[in-house]
């Protein structure tokens, strides 16, 4: 028997997906309530002195995810305390330059980058926790009692059968409960799967558009040119951003300042290294490319993008506030496409041995 955390507690096999629903849910409430709020010229709810602040309603969304969680049974819990729960941290967490600050400032400039650090942070930690290990035999068996169990509410969907005999067949032979839970699980009849809803047909419809578009061998130098474009760019705004260099005064966009290079501060030399060493990185991956060592130069674009993603979205957020989502955004898919070249590019390695 091996160690389980929290004196005996089973892990979930779903808790990757279940962390990231919360992790979605509540970055989209965060976008959500600063778009409504800019758009609506920030109201405030309450009058005569009172102003009802939206962290109360994430309170009580969280409350009311911690009763689900705490009074009911079953997996399908688990997924609306995650909904549940999500909006209401983002409700939360929104307000955070309100908890930081001597005189409540919602506006507080590094709220939004104390928030992407702590969404940055909680996200490396859970998958950090995922790849320390497997799933033992243990929570293996728990899993698929769980699913086993959900023929006690309804019809047993086939989806939940080949998910629960998947799990068992990974556990030795010799484990006390592996055939009694067998028979049990080819004792009861199971039901087609119902038909997903629109968002994930939707979801699953652009996933393989995706994948196909990837197979086209033109693909490969779309991507890249994209790439030698975002690396310049970033660089260049970086540095028109935080330097004179060829603007007036107040020619910055909105919510940057050109400083003189005397005064440049912390945030102002830290956006320039982070932003240098992305293009560095970006550089390396395009010498390795066209030397004809694809792989390596995938990985080193990743690099590239993990420290545009983990460090200089970090700064953008401060000076920007939340409009550096839109280049986190162009990060995140670029790097989606290059994680799918790399994978690609393994295959035709694997096939080529």
């Amino acid at each position: 028997m091996t160690r389980r955390p929290l004196g005996g507690a089973a892990r979930n096999a779903d808790l990757g997906l279940l962390h990231e629903t919360f992790f979605i849910c509540a970055v989209t409430t965060i976008l959500c309530i600063r778009t409504d709020l800019w758009l609506t010229h920030y109201p405030q709810l309450g009058g005569h002195g009172l102003h009802i602040a939206h962290l109360l309603y994430g309170g009580a969304l969280m409350l009311l995810a911690l009763a689900f969680l705490l009074t009911l049974l079953g997996r399908r819990v688990r997924w609306v305390g995650a909904v549940i729960g999500g909006i209401g941290f983002g409700f939360f967490i929104d307000e955070l330059g309100k908890f930081v600050t001597a005189d409540n400032n919602y506006f507080f400039r590094p709220a939004a980058g104390l928030i992407y650090l702590i969404f940055i942070s909680l996200f490396l930690a859970s998958r950090a926790y995922q790849r320390r290990r497997g799933l033992n035999e243990d929570e293996r068996v728990r899993n698929a009692f769980e699913l086993i169990a959900e023929a006690s509410v309804g019809p047993w969907q086939a989806g939940s059968r080949a998910h629960a005999l998947a799990l068992l067949d990974e556990v030795d032979h010799d484990h006390p409960l592996r055939e009694p839970l067998l028979r049990m699980a080819a004792g009861i009849d199971a039901t087609p799967d119902p038909k997903p809803p629109f968002w994930t047909r939707a979801a699953e419809a652009t996933r393989r558009r995706y994948q196909a578009a990837t197979q086209r061998r033109s693909f490969g130098p779309i991507v890249i040119t994209v790439f030698v474009v975002w690396a310049l760019v970033s660089l260049v705004a970086v540095f028109a951003l935080v330097l004179p260099v060829g603007f007036q005064e107040g020619a910055a966009r909105g919510g940057f300042g050109s400083d003189e290079i005397s005064h440049l501060n912390f945030l102002n030399w830290a956006s320039l290294a982070s932003s240098t060493a992305s293009a560095v990185l970006v550089f390396v991956g395009l010498v390795r490319l066209v030397r004809g060592d694809r792989a390596a130069a995938y990985t080193w674009l990743t690099r590239a993008l993990l420290v545009s993603i983990f460090v200089t979205r970090v700064f953008s957020f401060v000076e920007s506030q939340f409009g550096a989502v839109f280049g986190l955004g162009i990060d995140i898919l670029l790097l989606i496409s290059v994680q799918a070249m790399a994978r690609q590019e393994a295959r035709h390695d694997f096939q080529r041995t």
